[in-house]
């Protein structure tokens, strides 16, 4: 039992058994859980994990962003590809109609 936690509940005008009560009560309930408070060391070893955790995530995460980007370099070139492709064709189509129309169509 902390002094300065029955001197707050005394302050309070309680009579000093049902202050010592109150604070048996407080403590038994802490210690029927239990569950250790957390300390400020506790919260900085917390603290860091979480910001190795972010920064383990952000090395995914970029490492993931590389191959996204990657997969549209190869896209974008696959489509350059394909473009040149249909334009040549169209150019050879439009080439072969051009002579056709010259070479059978003459009156």
């Amino acid at each position: 039992m902390q002094t300065t936690s029955l001197d707050i509940l005394e302050q309070s005008e309680l009579p000093a058994g049902q202050a010592r009560a109150i604070l048996r009560v407080m403590e038994l309930e802490i210690s029927a859980r239990g569950e250790a408070l957390a300390t400020k060391a506790d919260m900085k070893e917390a603290f860091h994990a979480l910001q190795l955790e972010i920064q383990a995530l952000r090395g995914e995460f970029r490492a993931e962003i590389q191959a996204v980007r990657a997969e549209i370099r190869e896209s974008e070139s696959k489509m350059t590809r394909w473009v040149l492709t249909c334009t040549m064709g169209q150019a050879a189509m439009i080439a072969a109609a051009v002579y056709f129309a010259l070479t059978h169509l003459r009156p």
